[in-house]
C-alpha cells in the first residue's frame, strides 16, 4: 500500500524518529533538542527551505547557517543549516523544541543513496562552538561563511547522514560501470575523495529490516538550456526554415518563441554525435531551399550576434558544440541519459559523450567539448562562462586574446527559474530554456518520491 505525504510531512517524519541530538550551539539559542543531517541531490533545496520556513519553523525563530562557495560565489550551494524553535502545529512531541536541520547538496543524488546504505561518514556542515564573529551577516538571522580547505576543520563534521535526496529510481545510479554510478567528491578537509566509498552497489534493499518504501511527496522537472546567443541563432535559424513564425521577435522568451529541438537531436547532441556547429543544418525555405549551418552569416546576421570562438586546422575553421552534463551520480545527468539516449537500460543504448578535461590546453583535441560541473547550479554558471567569455567556473579555461573563449553550449538544467528575463528577453543570466518536441518545461504531471528506510531514522525523497 503507498501513503502519499507532502515534504513537509516527510521532513517531519524525520524529526520524530530522530531522538540523540547532537551538541550544536549557535550562540543565541543554545543546544538543540533534535538534529538531523541529510545529504544529496540540490532539486529540493528551495522547497527544503520553503518547508521549514513556512510549515515547521515557529515565526521570527529561524536562522540559518550557509557555506559560500569560494569559486562561484554562491551562497548554501553545498551546505545549509537550518536551526529553529518547532511550530505549534508539529504537535507535543516537536512543538517548542529547539530543532537544527542540516542539506548537504554537494556531491549532488549519489550522496543521498550511497552513504545511507554504506554507513559512510560525510563532511556536514558544524556551527557548534562557534562564537557569532566566526560568521558573516548575509540578512535577517542569515548567517554565512566562505569554507575552504584552510577553516575546513572548523565548519564540517564528519557524520553519517540521517536522510538523503534524490531525483531519479536509487537503481539507475547504482548501477556499477556505468556512468550513472555516483563518483566520492573531494573532501575539504583532506583535498582526497570521500573514504570508505564503496563501487559495487546495486539496489536499495527491499526486504528485511533495512528495506526502503516508496512514498510520493511533490514534484518537478528537469530542463535544457542554452547560451543566450545559441538560443538567437536557434530563433533565426527556425524562423528561416518555417519551424518559428516570421512574427517572433529574436530574443523574446514566451512559450511561442522558445525554439524547440526534438529528443534525437539532444540525444546526439549529448552523445558527442554532433561536435561542429558547421554540422547543424536547415534548409532555409526564405532563400530558395537552401541548405545553411547554424554559424552561416545569414542566421548570424538575423540574430544579431557574433560567431563564438572559432577553432582551425589545417586552415579550416570549425565551431565547437559545448555540453554541459553533470557528474556521475547526480540524478539531472542519469534523468537525461534515460530520457534521451535510453541509457543505461538497452544494451544497444548510447553513452553519454566522454567527458573533456578540465585543464586541458587543446579543448578541441576531440570534439564536442563536454564538461561535467558537479552542482545543481553550476551548469547555469558555466553556460554564463561560455556566453561571456570568462571563467569563474574553471570548466572554460582556453584563452581568446584577453579573455577566454565564447561558446555555443547547451546544458541539462534543474529548470530552476532563469529570475529577471522579461518576455521581450531582456535582463536574467545570459542563457535560456528551449523546447522539447515541441514542449516548454513545465511543472505539470509530475511527482517526487520519498524512499524512508522501515526501523531506522533514515528517509530518502526523490523526484519523479
Amino acid at each position: 500500500m503507498t501513503q502519499k505525504y507532502s515534504l513537509a510531512l516527510t521532513i517531519s517524519a524525520l524529526l520524530v524518529a530522530a531522538t540523540n541530538a547532537n551538541a550544536l550551539t549557535p550562540w543565541d539559542d543554545g543546544n538543540p533538542n533534535i538534529a538531523i543531517y541529510t545529504s544529496g541531490g540540490a532539486a529540493q533545496d528551495k522547497a527544503y527551505g520553503r518547508v521549514v520556513e513556512t510549515t515547521l519553523a515557529k515565526t521570527g525563530s529561524l536562522d540559518t547557517f550557509s557555506d559560500v562557495d569560494p569559486v562561484t560565489g554562491a551562497i548554501g550551494s553545498r551546505w545549509t543549516v537550518y536551526y529553529f524553535t518547532g511550530n505549534a502545529n508539529l504537535g507535543s512531541g516537536l512543538a517548542g523544541k529547539k530543532i537544527l536541520l542540516e542539506k548537504r547538496s554537494y556531491g549532488a543524488a549519489g550522496y543521498g543513496v550511497v552513504p545511507l546504505l554504506s554507513g559512510t561518514a560525510l563532511e556536514h556542515l558544524k556551527i557548534t562552538g562557534q562564537e557569532q564573529s566566526a560568521w558573516e551577516s548575509s540578512g535577517t538571522k542569515q548567517w554565512k561563511k566562505t569554507i575552504d580547505a584552510s577553516n575546513a576543520t572548523t565548519y564540517l563534521i564528519k557524520k553519517q547522514s540521517d536522510g538523503g535526496f534524490l531525483g531519479v529510481d536509487p537503481n539507475i545510479l547504482l548501477k556499477p560501470g556505468t556512468e550513472n554510478y555516483p563518483q566520492p567528491v573531494n573532501q575539504l578537509t583532506t583535498g582526497l575523495p570521500e573514504t570508505n566509498w564503496p563501487l559495487s552497489l546495486k539496489q536499495v534493499p527491499t526486504t528485511g529490516p533495512n528495506a526502503f518504501t516508496i512514498v510520493p511527496t511533490g514534484g518537478l522537472v528537469y530542463g535544457v538550456a542554452v547560451t543566450l546567443d545559441l538560443y538567437k541563432a536557434l530563433q533565426a535559424a527556425q524562423k528561416r526554415a518555417g519551424s518559428l513564425p516570421s512574427s517572433i521577435q529574436i530574443g523574446a522568451y514566451d512559450e511561442a518563441s522558445l525554439p524547440n529541438l526534438n529528443r534525437n537531436v539532444i540525444g546526439s547532441l549529448l552523445a558527442g554525435k554532433i561536435g561542429t556547429w558547421e554540422q547543424f543544418k536547415i534548409v532555409d525555405k526564405t532563400d530558395g531551399n537552401s541548405v545553411k549551418s547554424l554559424v552561416d552569416n545569414a542566421i548570424l546576421t538575423d540574430a544579431a550576434i557574433s560567431a563564438p570562438y572559432q577553432e582551425s586546422s589545417s586552415g579550416n575553421h570549425f565551431t565547437p558544440v559545448a555540453v554541459a552534463r553533470r557528474n556521475n551520480g547526480a540524478a539531472i545527468g542519469a534523468v537525461a541519459y534515460a530520457k534521451f539516449l535510453n541509457y543505461p537500460a538497452t544494451a544497444n543504448s548510447f553513452a553519454p559523450a566522454a567527458k573533456t578535461p578540465d585543464n586541458a590546453v587543446d579543448e578541441d583535441a576531440s570534439l564536442p567539448i563536454v564538461k561535467s560541473p558537479g552542482g545543481t547550479s553550476d551548469t547555469g554558471n558555466l553556460l554564463k562562462d561560455w556566453q561571456n567569455g570568462t571563467n569563474a567556473t574553471s570548466y572554460n579555461n582556453v584563452a581568446d586574446g584577453s579573455n577566454f573563449a565564447k561558446r555555443w553550449g547547451i546544458a541539462i538544467n534543474s529548470a530552476d527559474r532563469n529570475n529577471g528575463v522579461t518576455t521581450s528577453g531582456s535582463g536574467g543570466d545570459p542563457w535560456r530554456y528551449i523546447k522539447i518536441d515541441g514542449y516548454a518545461p513545465t511543472i505539470e504531471k509530475r511527482r517526487s518520491r520519498c524512499l524512508s528506510a522501515l526501523g531506522r531514522r533514515r528517509c530518502v525523497i526523490q523526484n519523479q
